[in-house]
C-alpha cells in the first residue's frame, strides 16, 4: 500500500511540474504565479492527507437472480439496489473504484425455500460485497440484510376485476355501467395466498359531481406475496341523465299454504322509480318482485303491507303504492 501512495504523490509532483512549465510561458506576474504553485501544491497534499485518512462511504450496488427455473415467478417486489455502508481509506476506496464492479449475481440454487418464499442466507449479501470490496474495506452495513420474495411455480388463475373507487353523480344524472377492460387478470401465487384471492380491486378514486363519461387507467391494488398480470385496466364510468318510470307489478302471496288463494286488492302494485334515460325502455314489471307474506295476512284481519323483495340495480328512488293491501282467503281447490 506505500507503494501505492508513492506513486500516486510521484504523479500528482509530475502535474505540477508540468503545469509550471506552461505556466512560464505566460506573461503573468510572478508573485501571482509563485502564489498559484503554493496554493496548488497545498491542495495537492491535502488530497494525499485526506485519502490515507478513514471515511465511510455509501455504495448502491445492482444484483442479478441467475439459474431461475422457468416454472417459477416471482410473485412479489425486490429492491432495485442493495445499499452498503463501507469504511475505508481514500486509497482503498481509489482502488476499488477503478475496477468499477458495482453489480452481483446471485445462483438461485442458493436461496433458501420456506412456505413460498425465497430469501438470502444471514450474512451471505454482506459476504458477496465484502469480496468485491477488498479485505481493505469493512463492510458495516448492508440494507436490505436479507433479500426475500414470494415465489409461484408457475400455478395461476384468472380472477374478476372490480372497481374499488366511488362516484357521486351531479344533479339530474344517475350512474350507469361502469365497464372494466380487461374485466378479469391473471394471478400467481404461493399456495397458501393462492386460494384466498377470489378478486382483486382497482384503486380507490373519488369522482365528484360527475356528469359525463369517464375513461381512466386504473392500477389494481397490490397484494403482498401475490403477482397480477396485467397490474392495470382501462375503466370506463357511464353517467346518464335520469328520468321517472311508474310501472304496475302484480302482488304475489309468499308462505301461502297449498290449500289456500289469497286474493288482494287491487291486484297490482304501482313501482315508481329513477332510471337512466338510456336503459328507461329495458325495465320491465319481470325486474321486479312485490308480495305479502301469509304470516302477516293472518296477523292483519283488514290489511297486509306490501313489500319489494327484488329489484334491478340499475334504479334508485323507488316507491311503492299503495304500501298495504286488502285481501281475502279462499279455499284452493
Amino acid at each position: 500500500m506505500q507503494e501505492d501512495v508513492n506513486i500516486s504523490a510521484s504523479r500528482i509532483l509530475s502535474f505540477f511540474k508540468l503545469t509550471y512549465r506552461r505556466l512560464r510561458l505566460v506573461k503573468i506576474n510572478r508573485n501571482l504565479l509563485v502564489y498559484l504553485m503554493f496554493f496548488f501544491v497545498s491542495i495537492g497534499f491535502w488530497c494525499l492527507q485526506t485519502l490515507k485518512e478513514k471515511t465511510t462511504q455509501v455504495i448502491e450496488f445492482s444484483y442479478e437472480i441467475t439459474g431461475v427455473p422457468k416454472n417459477v415467478v416471482f410473485t412479489s417486489d425486490m429492491p432495485q439496489y442493495i445499499k452498503v455502508t463501507a469504511e475505508g481509506r481514500g486509497f482503498d476506496f481509489l482502488e476499488y473504484m477503478n475496477k468499477s464492479n458495482n453489480h452481483i449475481t446471485i445462483p438461485y440454487d442458493v436461496l433458501q425455500r420456506k412456505n413460498g418464499k425465497l430469501s438470502t442466507e444471514p450474512q451471505y449479501i454482506r459476504r458477496q460485497m465484502q469480496k468485491i470490496l477488498g479485505a481493505a474495506i469493512d463492510v458495516n452495513n448492508c440494507s436490505p440484510f436479507i433479500l426475500e420474495t414470494y415465489y409461484s411455480t408457475g400455478k395461476k388463475k384468472r380472477v374478476p376485476v372490480i372497481f374499488g373507487g366511488k362516484v357521486q353523480v351531479g344533479m339530474q344524472h344517475v350512474l350507469g355501467d361502469i365497464k372494466i377492460k380487461p374485466d378479469s387478470v391473471d394471478i400467481y401465487a404461493p399456495q397458501g395466498l393462492f386460494d384466498s384471492v377470489q378478486s382483486v380491486y382497482t384503486d380507490n378514486p373519488f369522482y365528484r359531481q360527475v356528469e359525463d363519461t369517464i375513461k381512466a387507467r386504473l392500477a389494481i391494488r397490490h397484494i403482498h406475496g401475490v403477482k397480477i398480470i396485467p397490474d392495470s385496466v382501462k375503466v370506463q364510468i357511464c353517467v346518464d341523465l335520469f328520468t321517472e318510470k311508474k310501472i304496475a307489478v302484480p302482488i304475489y302471496c309468499e308462505n301461502c299454504p297449498p290449500n289456500k288463494l289469497v286474493r288482494t286488492f287491487p291486484i297490482k302494485a304501482d313501482v315508481s322509480f329513477h332510471v337512466s334515460t338510456g336503459k328507461y325502455n329495458k325495465i320491465t314489471e319481470k325486474d321486479f318482485l312485490v308480495v305479502i307474506d301469509y304470516n302477516d295476512v293472518i296477523q292483519n284481519p283488514s290489511r297486509c303491507p306490501v313489500q319489494l323483495r327484488n329489484y334491478p340495480k340499475e334504479v334508485t328512488h323507488i316507491h311503492v303504492s299503495p304500501e298495504a293491501v286488502e285481501y281475502v282467503i279462499e279455499q284452493a281447490d
